[in-house]
């Protein structure tokens, strides 16, 4: 009833006050000591989008330690993990899969099939192991936060807070070190379906190894990132941003100023807890506007629209010299394309001779996943054109 009780209160928090809401939060910690190094709005509302994955997976491991699950365990897909929209995997309702599978394609492809698989898995329902997620977040000091679903689709009584979340990253790091590189995999496959990594931070920034990226228009783009310099390990959290580009720069920018000693420690982790602000218990931010939620989120991940955030092999579908022509050319190539879409769409802006041009593509894919894609394109009379990494990057170098 206590539980119940809180809830209600968030709720409440919610309907009100909500023209002085945050437009963005973070908080970078040390994750050694649990020193704040720095925080914006860290205890305020916030939808928490894909990161609640980070929770799905948590309760998993878990349950492995405690013996009760294995990796190895087999997950038969229901019909309800399998509808899940709109970032799945691709798994088929029947499909057997293992645990390693479903946690895997969880946090490397940010896929709900396989985070309500998994969920099920563990729960047999997806409320009973929503019920856990909330339970184990009480006894972690998640002081803010309640889940309604496994994946991080929206819904309203679901919300969490920047500090919330650098507890969660903080218990990874002390209860399960021995998985945590399952947070630096770039590519996940099952059977014969591949899909890249969703997180941009990896491989750009020294040091960065994991975790998490999440977006929906309520919460904007948002990531949980931890990187480590000269045994030093920091935990960032970014939350509101515009765009992948906007995300990746801040999370860049905070860790940079944590790394540098220039960053002032005012409180530690637990402290920060009680220091809330009249602001606090209003509502997360409201749906973002403009061309990012306009965009068609197609399977696999968000859009990409800097070009720092791509990798692996790409598939072009040309060149537009608007950016609603380019939207419309990408969601014409993913309903051809309908669940055997593979990658990470991307919009990337290119400017010369004071025109704007929007190149239109699929990134971070396998060399076969690209040719399988471009080659399904091309039988439906659609243009396109495999790209290397190296070409990637050539190609776009001068819009960075």
């Amino acid at each position: 009833m206590a539980r119940v009780g809180i809830l209600l209160l968030l709720l409440i928090g919610i309907a009100i006050g909500t023209s002085r809401a945050a437009s963005a939060a973070s908080i970078v910690v040390d994750a050694g000591t649990g020193t704040v190094l720095s925080a914006e709005t860290p205890n305020h509302l916030w939808y928490p989008a894909s990161l609640t994955k980070l929770m799905t997976v948590y309760v998993a491991l878990s349950e492995i330690e405690a013996g009760r699950l294995r990796f190895e365990d087999k997950i038969e897909v229901s019909q309800h993990a399998a509808r899940q929209a709109p970032v799945r995997f691709g798994l088929r309702a029947g499909q057997v899969i293992t645990v390693r599978d479903a946690i895997n394609a969880t946090i490397v492809a940010s896929a709900n099939d396989a985070a309500v698989a998994l969920a099920e898995k563990i729960g047999e329902t997806e409320g009973a192991f929503v019920t856990r997620m909330t339970g184990m977040a009480m006894e972690l000091g998640m002081t803010r936060t309640f889940f309604q679903n496994a994946s991080g689709l929206p819904a309203d009584g679901q919300v969490t807070t920047a500090r919330d979340l650098a507890v969660l990253a903080s218990a990874f790091l002390r209860d399960f070190p021995q998985h945590y590189e399952l947070f630096s995999q770039r590519s996940v496959t099952i059977g014969t379906r591949s899909r890249g990594t969703v997180n941009s931070l990896l491989g750009s920034y020294e040091g960065a190894d994991g975790m998490k990226t999440g977006f929906t228009c309520a919460s904007g783009y948002n990531l949980v990132a931890s990187a480590e310099r000269d045994g030093r390990r920091l935990i960032g959290i970014v939350l509101g941003s515009r765009n992948g580009g906007a995300r990746t720069l801040e999370m860049k920018r905070l860790l940079d100023l944590g790394f540098s000693g220039s960053a002032a420690p005012a409180t530690d982790l637990t402290a920060l807890a009680d220091q809330l602000t009249e602001t606090d218990g209003e509502a997360p931010p409201t749906v973002l506007t403009g061309a990012d939620c306009a965009a068609p989120q197609l399977v696999g991940s968000s859009l990409i629209d800097s070009p720092d955030e791509l990798s692996g092999w790409g598939v072009a579908l040309g060149d537009y010299r608007t950016r609603s022509k380019a939207q419309r050319a990408l969601q014409d190539a993913q309903m051809k394309l309908g669940a055997a879409a593979r990658g990470r769409p991307a919009i990337i802006t290119r400017g010369a001779n004071g025109l704007s041009r929007y190149s239109v593509l699929f990134a971070g894919l396998e060399q076969s996943s690209a040719q399988q894609t471009c080659k399904a394109l091309s039988a439906k009379r659609s243009y396109c054109v495999t790209l290397s990494p190296k070409i990637l990057e050539t190609r776009f170098a001068s819009a960075r």
